[in-house]
């Protein structure tokens, strides 16, 4: 009996090939900040060339690039996309290994991005290319997304609006998962809080000028009293967030093991504070600037105006705004799980590992939102990520390879239904 086409195709995949293919990645720095992707954005599109693709490179600002490229025409139109930027290597810990090494010990590969998310670029780079090989029913176009760190304005969010071909059908993501079927994520609302005081001798303090920092700092408790708020959930909700707290639990789990409970509550971080010239001079000015994330049952405008009526209560001088502009400040979001996407993808990964993948969100942001916002239903699938924002970033070369068969089997499975 002849072998299907996916068969074919699916034999054609090679380890060694995906694993070089991210240590290559993985050994071209693309921090964010400063964000500038141009180096990886042309590997990458050489890469793609080699293997007989054409490429547009797309830079609304200077270093910072986007990647498209596509193949095959008509429906259904899926679309792969990962994110090549990457948190700073440097952040106050030393590494034990070089975070641009690439280097593979004990069955880790390691190195800044490694699991977020250059692990999942690779498989999604090195399957878009094996379809370069072959006609195929649909159409499969890459996109290669920057700014993604930083909220997504210049990377995803300015593709959807400026560029044609690109909305698709489905989308297919790389972000590290934990071999979990990640269908939503919760809401990133950043925030700044900035107050104004006058300036004066820091030696006339009580008589003259008005202290920036004092005015900022006495809010700040009520403002980080918000952490572990629970809205009120719809009972469809309700189910939902239980479903998919078993699947954070897969996914970070190692990190530690209550934080799962993060999917039901508004988490506040107050990341920042600045304010003040020297120690004898009495501060004009103080800002601080606050992440916070949102389950479902509460929205961005809502945490918003609780934030304002807490000021307002206290020190109505400060004032409260986004730190994000308003485009790309989005609700919590979530593709339902009896779309094509997440039944194909849950399928293959039962294939690939022998199990039945737990659903799951993220606590952290994803470029999968802007196309949730726009009606398209957005999954991602990708390896476990170890020391993630920290030192020693890692993943299982294990999970890397059953990624790549994971990705090849869905791609292969959506355009031909």
């Amino acid at each position: 009996m002849s072998k299907t086409f996916k068969e074919r195709t699916m034999e054609e995949l090679n380890e060694k090939e995906v694993i070089e293919l991210c240590q290559n990645l993985v050994k071209i720095p693309s921090d964010n900040p400063p964000g500038d992707t141009s180096e990886l954005a042309f590997f990458i599109k050489s890469y793609i060339e080699n293997h007989g693709g054409d490429v547009e490179i797309y830079e609304p600002k200077q270093g910072i690039m986007n990647i498209v490229s596509s193949t095959g025409k008509g429906q259904p139109n899926l679309i792969l996309n990962g994110h090549l930027d990457q948190f700073p290597s440097v952040v106050g810990e030393k590494w034990t290994v070089d975070p641009y090494g690439g280097v593979i010990k004990d069955g880790y590969l390691y190195g800044r991005g490694s699991g977020d998310m250059k692990g999942g670029l690779a498989s999604l780079v090195y399957c878009y290319v094996k379809m370069l090989n072959h006609e195929h029913e649909g159409k499969i176009v890459f996109t290669g997304t920057s700014d993604e760190e930083t909220g997504g304005r210049w990377g995803a969010n300015w593709l959807l609006n400026n560029v044609k071909g690109i909305r698709g059908d489905a989308v297919l993501n790389g972000e590290p998962s934990g071999l979990t079927v990640r269908i939503g994520e919760k809401s990133r609302v950043p925030i700044i809080l900035r107050a104004e005081g006058k300036a004066a001798h820091g030696s006339f303090t009580g008589y003259v000028g008005e202290n920036a920092i004092l005015k900022l700092i006495q809010i700040l408790p009520a403002i980080h009293s918000l952490n572990g708020l629970e809205p009120k959930l719809s009972p469809e909700d309700e189910e939902l967030t239980k479903k998919v707290m078993r699947g954070y639990a897969r996914q970070y789990g190692h990190e530690s093991n209550e934080m799962y409970q993060v999917l039901r509550k508004v988490t506040v971080n107050i990341g920042t504070i600045r304010g003040g010239a020297k120690d004898n001079i009495i501060p004009a000015s103080c800002e601080s600037e606050v992440d916070i994330r949102l389950p479902l049952g509460i929205t961005p405008k809502e945490i918003k105006e609780k934030l304002e009526d807490i000021v307002q209560s206290r020190e109505p001088t400060v004032s409260v705004e986004y730190n994000r502009h308003p485009d790309i400040i989005t609700g919590t979001t979530h593709t339902p799980e009896d779309r094509k996407i997440v039944k194909i993808l849950s399928k293959n990964s039962i294939k690939q590992t022998g199990e039945i993948p737990e659903l799951s969100f993220t606590s952290g942001g994803t470029d999968c939102r802007f196309w949730r916002e726009l009606g398209v239903p957005a999954v991602s699938y990708g390896p476990r990520v170890y020391g993630m924002g920290g030192v020693d970033e890692r993943i299982k070369v294990d999970d890397l390879w059953v990624t790549t068969k994971v990705h090849m089997g869905t791609i292969l499975d959506f355009i031909s239904q």
